[in-house]
């Protein structure tokens, strides 16, 4: 089937089969099985949605002067779910954003299996603990080290999607539903999902396949998502 060019600030996901999750000896319980999953064709944003364009959607957002370009963060889910429908999109689905970051050949980071430094926002002590060797990084002006949207061009997906390891935490759509640490009367909690990494993170965090959770009612100062549409018919 023949699909429509992406709209601006998007690159197109063909449809397809992909792997999804790991069997890797550093994976994460949740991460397990390594499977093959099926998606239809869609569109993804090449970059995380900066404080400019959130501030369209919520004139109260604040953030540092000179930081418009940079990916908004302390979003809650509810506020990403509103912003991707007000903006005609959605948030991707677990699986969405990590065929996006990772292909279809199930490689452990955007750009391939192995590690390289500069190529993501990361802790460069992190960095440097699992690689041996110094990393350098860009910082904003004030020491954070959030910086504004394709910072790192080699560290790019598949697909040319920006920051999917490091930068910012990026919400989807799912939820995971795991036990109350206390096991209250047998409840369940369910918590957002977060993917890719942050850059106070290290590259275990960083990977494609690896999961962080939080409260649904909850955000943090690293925090922040990216949109997806359905794919339209062309001609």
């Amino acid at each position: 089937m023949v699909y429509a060019p992406p709209p601006e600030g998007m690159v197109a996901v063909p449809a397809g089969w992909f792997w999804m999750g790991s069997d890797d000896a550093e994976a994460e319980p949740d991460e397990h099985p390594r499977r093959r999953v099926f998606l239809p064709a869609y569109y993804i944003d090449v970059h995380e949605v900066t404080n400019r364009e959130f501030k369209q959607f919520k004139p109260a957002h604040t953030f540092p002067e000179g930081d418009e370009e940079l990916p908004a963060t302390k979003v809650y889910k509810t506020e990403a779910i509103a912003y991707a429908r007000w903006a005609g999109k959605r948030l991707p689905s677990n699986a969405e954003w990590e065929k996006a970051a990772r292909g279809t050949d199930g490689r452990r980071y955007p750009w391939g299996d192995r590690f390289e430094t500069n190529r993501a926002n990361l802790d460069p002590h992190k960095v440097a603990q699992a690689m041996g060797q110094v990393c350098e990084l860009p910082v904003t002006k004030d020491g954070r080290r959030k910086v504004a949207p394709g910072s790192f061009p080699t560290g790019a997906s598949p697909y040319g999607a920006h920051d999917m390891a490091g930068n910012v935490w990026e919400w989807v759509s799912d939820n995971h539903r795991d036990s109350n640490w206390l096991r209250f009367f047998g409840e369940y909690e369910e918590r957002g999902i977060l993917r890719g990494g942050a850059y106070a993170y290290s590259p275990k965090q960083a990977r494609t396949t690896h999961q962080a959770f939080e409260a649904l009612n909850a955000t943090c100062n690293d925090v922040g998502f990216r949109c997806v549409m359905a794919a339209r018919p062309g001609r």
